[in-house]
C-alpha cells in the first residue's frame, strides 16, 4: 500500500506522484457485440424514474460532467458524436509523456460508460441505444493511464502523479460531477491518492465525486479506492433480471475499515458504511469502441481491430456501469438547480452535499434493505436507533429519480439563511443546505404527520482533508426525529442515527403516531480532530451539510393538544414505536 510522504501535494499545482497499478472495476462476462437495430425492451433511464426530469425539460444542460478513468471515451461512436475532440474534452498529462503529444488514448472500458452518462439516440443507430441518462449534459473525459498492462482487452493499467493530478485538477476545476469506475486496493481510505480526490472533493463543493464500489464481492471490505475515499458518493451493482432488486454477488461492500492518518495510518476494522446507492449493473448495453488503442493497444498480446461506429456490447457486468447512471443521475440533479427559476436563485441549490443527500432520501429499499436499526433505551427515553446508517451493500437503497424530483421542487426549497439554532417551521417534504456548529442543535419543525407513513431522512457532510493532504477532521453530526410538545418543543425522542465513521446520517421507518415532529441536527464531537488544541467545529469552524427529509403530512389545520393529553401521546408513542420498528427490524 501507498503511504503518505513528507512531499506537500497542492491542488493547483501538479506535482510527481510515485507510480500506481490500477485496475478498472469490470467484472467480465458474455459480452457480445451487436449492429442489430430496433428499440431495447428495458429502457433504465425510464426505470430509474428520469422521466419527471425530461418532463421538465431537465436532460443536463448547464453542467459539465467528466468521465474520468483510465483512458478517453471514443467520440467517433454514433452515440458520442456530438462530443467534439479537442483540448477542452480530452485532457490527459501522458499526451505529452515521450516528448511530444499524441492522439487520445480511446479506450473501450471509458467508451461503455460514457454512453451510460450522455450518450444520445441518432438518425443512424434507429433506436438501438437508449440515450444516456444525462444526455444533455456537456460530456468530457479525462484519463489517467500512463500504460495498459496484461492481454489485449486489458483492464490493469499504470498511472503517475502527474497523469492523476492533472487530470482531477482539470475535472474539479470544471465539473458539477465526475464519474470514476476505476480501482485499486485501500479499503481505509488512507493512501495519498485516495486522499486526493477527498481534499479536490471538499474544497470544490459544487463538484460531487460519484464512484464505483467495485467488483470483489460478496465479501465485507472490499470497497477498493477512490470509493473507499470519504467524500463523494460511491455505488453499488444490482442485478436481478429486469428488476434490479437485489444486489449483485460481485458487488463490493462493507462493513469497511475506517482510517485517518496522525502519524501513521489509524484503522479502525470493520465499522463503515462506505456504499451510498446503488444502481443497475448487470446485463447492461452499452457504446462499443474496437480500436486498438487502451486496453486494446497494438503493443499488447491479442490486440485486433473491429471497426464500426454503430456496434454495442450487451450483457455486460459491474459497479462500472452503475456509477454512471448515477452519474447521469446526480447531472440532472445538478442541471435543475442550475437551470429551473425556482431553484436558480438559491446559491447551494447544486452542492455536492445537497445532491447527495437528494438522491440517498428519493432511494427505494432494495430487497433485505437494512441499516441495523434496533430498540434502545437512553436517559429514560426508548426510541428506533441505527448506529450503521446505511445498509452494507447498497447504501439508502436504488437510485429513485422521479422521488428525488419530488425531493427537490415539490416541497422546502432551502431554509432562508444558514444559521444555527431553531430554524422554523418547514414543509414535510423537501432539503436544506445548512452549517452545524459545535454544541448547538440545528431543529427544523414539520407538520403534523400521518401515523404508519414511512419518514425518510438523509444528512450528508464532508470529511476536512486540506490542500497538501493532511487530515485535519471529521465532525461527528447526528440526525433524529422528535416529538413536539403542545408548546412545539422537542419533547421526545423517536429515532436517531448515529453512525461516527460514516459522513451520511439515514433514518428510514413507519412513523407510530400521528403528531407533529421534529428534525435535528446534532453536532457534539468529532470522530478525529487534528487541530491545533483540536478546535474545529468550535467558533466560525462550521461544518457545511446537506439534509432532505420526504414525510406525509396530515392535512388540514393542526388540532390542539392538551397537556394531559401530550404525557398519554408520549407513553403511547413509546409502546407503539416498540412494535411498529420491530416489525420493521425482523425481531
Amino acid at each position: 500500500m501507498i503511504t503518505r510522504c513528507s512531499i506537500c501535494f497542492l491542488l493547483a499545482t501538479p506535482t510527481a506522484l510515485p507510480a500506481q497499478a490500477a485496475t478498472d472495476w469490470f467484472t467480465p462476462a458474455e459480452s457480445n457485440v451487436t449492429t442489430g437495430v430496433g428499440g431495447f425492451s428495458f429502457n433504465l433511464n425510464t426505470f430509474l424514474g428520469a422521466n419527471r426530469y425530461y418532463a421538465a425539460g431537465i436532460t443536463g444542460q448547464n453542467t459539465v460532467t467528466f468521465n474520468l478513468e483510465a483512458g478517453h471515451f471514443w467520440n467517433g461512436h454514433e452515440t458520442l458524436q456530438h462530443i467534439a475532440t479537442n483540448t477542452t474534452n480530452f485532457i490527459n498529462a501522458a499526451d505529452t509523456f515521450g516528448g511530444g503529444a499524441i492522439a487520445p488514448l480511446y479506450d473501450r472500458h471509458a467508451t461503455w460508460v460514457a454512453s451510460l452518462i450522455g450518450g444520445r439516440e441518432t438518425a443512424v443507430n434507429g433506436g438501438i441505444f437508449q440515450q444516456g441518462i444525462a444526455h444533455g449534459t456537456d460530456l468530457r473525459s479525462a484519463a489517467i493511464a500512463t500504460q495498459w498492462l496484461g492481454n489485449a482487452y486489458a483492464l490493469g493499467f499504470n498511472i503517475s502523479g502527474t497523469s492523476y493530478l492533472a487530470a482531477y485538477n482539470a475535472a474539479f476545476a470544471t465539473a458539477q460531477v465526475i464519474n470514476s469506475s476505476y480501482g485499486y486496493t485501500d479499503p481505509a481510505g488512507t493512501n495519498q491518492f485516495t486522499a486526493f480526490t477527498d481534499a479536490s472533493a471538499f474544497a470544490r463543493p459544487g463538484t460531487l465525486h460519484v464512484k464505483s464500489a467495485g467488483n470483489s464481492g460478496p465479501a465485507a471490505n472490499t470497497v477498493g479506492a477512490p470509493g473507499s475515499g470519504y467524500n463523494g458518493l460511491t455505488v453499488a451493482a444490482l442485478g436481478g433480471a429486469n428488476s434490479f432488486s437485489t444486489v449483485a454477488g460481485f458487488s463490493s461492500r462493507g462493513p469497511q475499515d475506517f482510517g485517518f492518518v496522525s502519524t501513521g495510518a489509524q484503522i479502525t476494522p470493520g465499522v463503515r458504511a462506505a456504499v451510498d446507492l446503488a444502481a443497475p449493473g448487470e446485463s447492461i448495453t452499452a457504446a462499443f469502441y474496437g480500436g486498438q488503442s487502451g486496453g486494446n493497444g497494438t503493443a499488447l498480446p491479442g490486440s485486433t481491430d473491429q471497426p464500426g461506429a454503430n456496434l454495442y456490447s450487451i450483457a455486460i457486468n459491474g459497479t462500472s456501469f452503475a456509477a454512471p447512471l448515477v452519474a447521469g443521475g446526480a447531472a440532472l440533479v445538478a442541471s435543475a438547480a442550475r437551470t429551473l427559476s425556482s431553484l436558480t436563485g438559491i446559491a447551494d441549490a447544486s452542492s455536492s452535499m445537497v445532491v447527495k443527500s437528494l438522491l440517498l432520501t428519493g432511494a427505494d429499499k432494495t430487497t433485505g434493505w437494512s441499516n441495523g436499526q434496533q430498540i434502545v433505551s437512553e436517559s429514560g427515553q426508548t426510541f428506533l436507533q441505527t448506529t450503521q446508517s446505511l445498509d452494507w451493500a447498497v447504501g439508502a437503497g436504488r437510485m429513485n429519480l422521479d422521488n428525488t424530483f419530488d425531493l427537490q421542487l415539490s416541497g422546502q426549497k432551502d431554509v432562508t439563511g444558514t444559521g444555527t439554532g431553531l430554524l422554523g417551521e418547514v414543509d414535510a417534504l423537501g432539503w436544506d443546505y445548512g452549517h452545524a456548529q459545535r454544541g448547538v442543535v440545528n431543529d427544523y419543525r414539520l407538520p403534523e404527520l400521518v401515523e404508519g407513513s414511512f419518514l425518510t431522512a438523509t444528512l450528508a457532510w464532508m470529511r476536512n482533508v486540506d490542500g497538501n493532504l493532511n487530515d485535519v477532521a471529521q465532525a461527528d453530526l447526528n440526525l433524529s426525529l422528535w416529538l413536539l410538545d403542545e408548546s412545539s418543543a422537542f419533547s421526545t425522542l423517536v429515532a436517531r442515527s448515529s453512525s461516527p465513521y460514516n459522513l451520511v446520517e439515514h433514518l428510514h421507518f413507519s412513523v407510530p403516531q400521528q403528531g407533529r415532529y421534529g428534525l435535528r441536527v446534532d453536532y457534539q464531537a468529532n470522530t478525529f480532530d487534528l487541530t491545533a488544541g483540536g478546535v474545529w467545529g468550535d467558533g466560525s469552524n462550521l461544518q457545511a451539510y446537506g439534509l432532505s427529509w420526504n414525510a406525509t403530512a396530515v392535512p388540514g389545520p393542526l388540532p390542539l393538544v392538551g397537556v394531559g393529553a401530550g404525557f398519554a401521546w408520549s407513553r403511547r408513542l413509546r409502546r407503539r414505536s416498540l412494535r411498529a420498528c420491530s416489525r420493521r427490524s425482523g425481531r
